[in-house]
């Protein structure tokens, strides 16, 4: 069995009673997740009800579970900036004691985003974040899934702007220009792919590009709650279907869409699927420590 590894999926959105059963559901298949979070407050509220989970679990509580917890990512995205984003900048601060992994963060240049949050205020936002992480040092590098929505230059710009020597940036679902795609490969980026970047003629063409070493697997899962156009993740949504299965219905989305990401890219970059999975793979295992390949 080929691990794989989901490096953008939003967990948080999954109802909590159901979540040891989507964990169990991934583990049996060999796939594993990094949680994404819109705020600081939601990752600290993610993190307090996953350790009730797991106590739960350890104690025989009535969802009991094998598995092991997702990396928990602290986030703050560009949609979610209120006025009150200095007291969630502080708590973004302190979470990043406890994980080295942040996102979803960046910045959104779509006009109807503007409105409700001006480039300004996200551009300034966004520089406190890279500021911050900047002045601190974790055990490995800091690893940020970032949302770059018609300003990939922009966040291109102020990563050069900043001591990004303890970051890994990873565009998520990247469709920003063929220059700028080289401009963030030659800044150290890297590329989180999902269906809807492939459902493009330009992401299936940037796919191409990208080095097989720059690039990692992502579902943006579960789907958005707001219909949107916009080329960037929204708040999600359950698979409709009531029942005490919704948990393993999740988790058999997630497989399914990651198998048919890595099936996708291999056609389109003329590889084996099996041997462009045990890449993608070995690059998640240097960042995320996840299990290696074929485990």
């Amino acid at each position: 069995m080929t691990t794989l590894l989901d490096s953008h999926y939003h967990y948080d959105f999954l109802p909590s009673q159901e979540r040891s059963a989507f964990l169990d559901e991934l583990a049996g298949a060999g796939v594993e997740i990094v949680a994404q979070t819109l705020t600081p407050s939601d990752f600290v509220e993610l993190e307090a009800e996953e350790q009730r989970r797991v106590e739960a679990s350890i104690s025989g509580g009535p969802h009991p579970s094998g598995s092991t917890s997702p990396r928990l990512s602290v986030g703050f995205h560009p949609w979610n900036i209120r006025p009150d984003y200095e007291r969630e900048l502080d708590i973004f601060a302190q979470a990043l004691t406890r994980t080295r992994f942040v996102g979803e963060v960046g910045l959104d240049y779509v006009p109807r985003r503007l409105q409700q949050v001006p480039a300004k205020t996200q551009a300034e936002v966004f520089r406190r974040i890279l500021d911050i992480l900047s002045s601190q040092r974790a055990d490995g590098p800091y690893v940020l899934s970032i949302h770059a929505v018609r300003s990939a230059s922009q966040v291109c710009d102020a990563l050069e702007a900043t001591d990004t020597s303890g970051m890994v940036p990873i565009f998520h679902r990247f469709g920003g220009t063929s220059d700028e795609l080289t401009r963030l490969i030659k800044q150290g980026g890297y590329i989180s792919v999902n269906p809807a970047m492939l459902a493009t003629k330009r992401g299936r063409a940037y796919v191409t590009q990208v080095p097989a070493d720059r690039l990692l697997l992502e579902t943006d899962l579960p789907a958005g709650k707001e219909a949107s156009d916009d080329l960037g993740s929204g708040p999600g949504s359950a698979p409709s279907e009531p029942s005490d299965d919704l948990g393993k219905t999740y988790a058999r989305e997630l497989t399914e869409t990651l198998n048919a990401t890595v099936n996708t890219l291999a056609a389109l970059r003329h590889q084996d699927p099996d041997e462009l999975a045990v890449s993608i793979m070995h690059t998640a295992q240097q960042l995320y420590g996840a299990r290696p390949a074929g485990s």
